[in-house]
């Protein structure tokens, strides 16, 4: 799909369901960001256009970020909520097993317990396992194997962040231990990136926030949060766009946190800058 074309959803009876473009940030869609799909039907040509009659729209193996896995993902991994659900390897940003059922994409985690794995030595490999606790934070794990001294570790990893953050902070029955100790800006990830990176950031109290993008020149590339924001562990996505909507070219870029409330007597000032890379 292209920047400058609208796309939407209808059902089989041509009935409008959803507009689809630029909805990467919507979380009902977080499962198939950066996927490719594969689109059957006869093509129209008339003077000025061409289109497809679709006839059918699947998800395809392909994707704008595949990673190289030593593992077939599907097995190490299993749905015991739904045995009957058909894995399906995605290289797609990782190595993940997607459970379908009747030809729909499920949740399927088999264990909502938080594994701490601060210290385990999963092999100096590049291959992301997974979002797992560690140092008491949701963090990014890479490794060889989801196997170490002997234990399998794969019930341990989380799917996305939000996942990792319900199981291993709002589960705790002590809420005050849920909330960080103090401010923090994280390293994006991935690192170097394209198009799609992700920002952590902890709050320890509300704060008014303001995330923004700049480039080398100190000139302001985009606004990502300007806005008050409750105590805890958040993060958001980035597609490399600017404020207007254009992907921006490639290079070194700034990223800064500002939080707190200076003008209030108990208020705290915080700021961060950290440098990531955006490869195309």
């Amino acid at each position: 799909m292209d920047s400058c074309s609208i796309y939407y959803l209808e059902n089989e009876d041509g009935e409008f369901l959803s507009w689809i473009t630029h909805l990467d940030d919507i979380e009902m869609l977080n499962d198939y960001n950066d996927r490719f799909v594969e689109i059957e039907g006869d093509t129209v040509q008339c003077v000025e256009c061409e289109a497809i009659n679709v006839t059918s729209i699947a998800i395809s193996n392909d994707c704008q970020m595949p990673v190289n896995c030593f593992v077939d993902p599907c097995l190490v991994s299993e749905c015991s909520s739904y045995p009957d659900a058909e894995c399906v390897a995605n290289y797609c940003g990782g190595c993940w097993a997607d459970y379908y059922l009747n030809g729909e994409l499920i949740n399927c985690d088999s264990s909502t317990d938080c594994v701490d794995l601060t210290g385990i030595d999963f092999g100096l490999c590049g291959m992301v396992l997974g979002i797992g606790w560690v140092n008491e934070n949701c963090d990014y794990v890479s490794g060889c194997d989801w196997v170490a001294d002997s234990v399998d570790y794969t019930d341990a990893f989380f799917n996305s962040m939000d996942d990792c953050i319900e199981a291993c902070f709002i589960a705790s029955t002590n809420e005050i231990n849920q909330l960080p100790h103090v401010f923090n800006l994280h390293q994006n990830y991935p690192n170097p990136f394209n198009p799609m990176t992700t920002f952590s950031y902890d709050l320890p109290e509300d704060a008014l926030v303001i995330i923004t993008i700049y480039d080398m020149m100190g000139r302001r590339v985009s606004t990502l949060v300007s806005k008050r924001q409750s105590a805890g562990y958040r993060s958001i996505q980035w597609n490399a766009t600017d404020d207007n909507g254009s992907p921006i070219s490639s290079g070194l870029y700034l990223y800064t946190i500002e939080a707190g409330d200076p003008s209030a007597s108990s208020g705290h000032s915080f700021r961060q800058t950290k440098k990531m890379v955006l490869l195309k």
